[in-house]
């Protein structure tokens, strides 16, 4: 720069006096180099960490809320959902047996008044039945003696004319048979003698008339006498003794029907009263429920303590808050009376930490409200599974509740306060340990970097345990080694991404995960991939960099590269020629299931070599026998990669996608082989 024509654009003050201004600029450097400038090898003293042996303590960290050991907690037991009208000052001390809370009873002192009605009902009810049953037993009683009665007579006139009866009829009929036969005699004698008699004219006409007629009376009474005793022994006692027996079945079936009926009617009597007995059962303990539920309107304190409204800890809860005029439901928490004699602290243990947590382990607490004094405590429980409420805002957060309960008395506190519990793992003594942000992983290893005036350098490093602030370091470093406070960031050689290996063992581990590729499934692959005859090859590139031309269509035309495969039209380098599938198949498929196994894939690469060299139908360079084309995935990562459809075929659109693939993957312009595209994991 002139500098005459710099002074001369400055104020007249100045360029009147160009020393003050040469050192008013040398000024200014100075200032921008001591500020701006490099600070030299001279390191901070806060950048850097010097390592020392001493007692370290293992501890973990969390806050919490203050809570009593011996807490009551005071329920609504009113079924359904009941107002508050009337609740204990929260804050306030009450002693056992104190009035709490008061609900709105007048729906339940309605239903204690309709109950004891329905009670009442009940048991005249069940009066009733035990009357009509005994009067039903009484009826069955009667009806059952009068049948036993009946039977009993049936019985009795069937005995009769078995043993009596039928013999004296049937001597009744024989004696007037005697009789008639008897008569018949004496009449025949006196007609004989009237006879006679009229014979000599000792006696009329009408006198003999007379004993003549009397002697066919009695021939005819003889033969009525003789025929009743024949009707009597075949018909008579037979039709009588018939209907003596049917009596006796008929008061039998009687008797059944009426036992069967009393027993009928005793049953329905009984489990009528049954019913009402066990309606009466029921309304009677609907009464005591309903008292019950009366009595709980109001709610005493079951021992002394002090009064705590009851908070959800579910920030999604639909529960009002507790006060006089909200609506709770049965079962619904009120208030609390926490003994404050005890008192623990409820902290959240992360997963990460939750392994190292032990009942009975030491802690100290420290309450917000009093910082510079730290309580004695030990761990009385550890949960067991993740708390569910704290997932609520993040699903993938899991925490233990964990309580520790203090043991050094306390001032007068309420609970509810926050307090800070430090757990005591593990003191280790004599050990060497670090700031825990020192430590970094590189490469899958822990190092930290040593701050020896140069450039820092990663150290490898052993570590052990670790508290919120150091970790404990087991072997990599000595006493008085100054370690970086923050390491260098190096984007190149640390991972970033938090991935679990290094680069070189993930090559090592997955290596092994890619499947070998067999040479029928590439020969099946490339077949596959040229079945279309009008899609653009893998190996098309622009001419005009020396690379491969777009060839022409001929079916085995070998390509050519360079301005000759411009020219001429022909594939350029790692080009692949149109095959017809139909025919390829025709030709190689000799067991005509559709696919190419390894014999016969085998028998395709001979036929190919013979044809466009050992290059195979994708030679490069121009020349026959040009260079390999590379892998390609076998049929089935084909199909998995592409076959969209899962019909086991790869149709137009998938070709096309396939054939988009392949060509992203050849860089432009050269004969290279595809660059290998990773398989998708299953």
């Amino acid at each position: 720069m002139n500098w005459k024509k710099f002074t001369a654009k400055l104020p007249a003050p100045l360029s009147r006096r160009p020393v003050l201004l040469i050192a008013l600029a040398a000024t200014a450097l100075v200032g921008l180099w001591l500020t701006f400038g490099p600070s030299g090898t001279s390191e901070s003293p806060t950048a850097y960490y010097e390592v020392k042996r001493g007692d370290f303590t293992v501890s973990v960290v969390e806050g919490g809320t203050l809570a009593a050991v011996n807490e009551v907690s005071v329920r609504s037991d009113v079924e359904g959902t009941a107002r508050v009208i009337y609740i204990a000052k929260e804050g306030s001390y009450v002693k056992q047996g104190d009035l709490v809370v008061e609900l709105d009873s007048l729906q339940a002192r309605d239903q204690v008044n309709q109950q004891r009605i329905n009670t009442e009902k009940a048991t005249n009810a069940l009066v009733t039945a035990l009357l009509t049953l005994d009067i039903q037993r009484s009826q069955t009683n009667s009806d059952t003696s009068a049948a036993l009665l009946k039977l009993e007579l049936a019985r009795l006139d069937l005995e009769k004319f078995d043993k009596a009866q039928a013999a004296v009829s049937l001597l009744e009929a024989t004696n007037k048979l005697v009789q008639v036969a008897a008569q018949l005699a004496v009449i025949q004698d006196t007609y004989t003698n009237t006879v006679k008699l009229a014979a000599k004219g000792y006696e009329t006409k009408m006198k003999e008339d007379s004993d003549r007629l009397s002697v066919l009376q009695n021939q005819n009474a003889l033969v009525i006498a003789s025929n009743e005793i024949f009707m009597l022994v075949n018909f008579d006692l037979r039709k009588q003794r018939a209907t003596f027996l049917a009596s006796v079945e008929e008061a039998q079936k009687e008797l059944d029907r009426v036992l069967q009926q009393s027993e009928n009617r005793i049953a329905q009597y009984e489990s009528d009263l049954i019913t009402q007995s066990n309606t009466l059962v029921l309304n009677q303990k609907k009464l005591e429920r309903d008292q019950k539920n009366l009595d709980a309107c109001k709610i005493y304190a079951p021992q002394d303590g002090l009064v705590v409204y009851s908070v959800s800890e579910n920030r999604f809860s639909s529960e009002s808050l507790i006060e006089e005029g909200a609506t709770v439901r049965n079962r619904q928490e009120l208030i609390k009376l926490p003994n404050t004699s005890r008192m623990k602290v409820t902290v959240k243990i992360h997963e990460s930490n939750i392994n190292l947590i032990r009942a009975g382990q030491s802690a100290l607490v420290v309450l917000d409200s009093l910082p510079d004094t730290p309580f004695r405590a030990v761990v009385d429980k550890v949960g067991l599974l993740p708390d569910s409420q704290s997932r609520w805002g993040n699903p993938n957060l899991k925490v233990y509740n964990t309580e520790v309960v203090i043991t050094d008395p306390l001032p007068d506190v309420k609970p509810g306060i926050s307090a800070k519990a430090e757990i005591i793992v593990t003191n280790i003594a004599d050990a060497l340990s670090v700031p825990i942000q020192a430590v970094t992983t590189l490469q899958g290893r822990q190092v930290v970097y040593l701050a020896n005036g140069g450039q820092p350098e990663p150290h490898p490093v052993e570590v052990g345990l670790f508290s919120t602030k150091f970790i404990q370091v087991l072997s990599g470093l000595d006493s008085g080694s100054r370690v970086l406070l923050s390491p260098p960031l190096d984007t190149g050689s640390r991972d970033l991404e938090g991935s679990v290996l290094a680069d070189s063992e993930k090559a090592r581990k997955m290596a092994t995960n890619t499947p070998a590729f067999s040479a029928a499934a590439k020969t099946a692959a490339s077949v596959q991939l040229a079945r279309d005859d009008n899609s653009p090859a893998a190996g098309d590139g622009p001419a005009e960099n020396g690379g491969a031309g777009r060839g022409n269509r001929q079916r085995g035309q070998p390509g050519q590269s360079g301005p000759e495969g411009a020219a001429a039209g022909g594939r350029g380098g790692g080009g692949i020629p149109s095959f017809d599938r139909e025919a390829t198949m025709k030709q190689f498929d000799k067991n005509n299931d559709g696919k190419i196994d390894e014999t016969e894939g085998a028998a395709m690469r001979e036929a190919m070599s013979q044809r466009f060299g050992q290059g195979g139908p994708s030679g490069g360079g121009g020349a026959p026998n040009g260079g390999a084309r590379g892998s390609m995935p076998n049929r089935e990562e084909m199909l998995k990669r592409f076959d969209k459809n899962a019909d086991g075929e790869i149709d137009e659109s998938e070709r096309e996608a396939m054939r988009a693939e392949f060509g992203r993957n050849r860089p432009r312009g050269t004969n290279a082989p595809p660059r290998a595209t990773p398989a998708p994991q299953s």
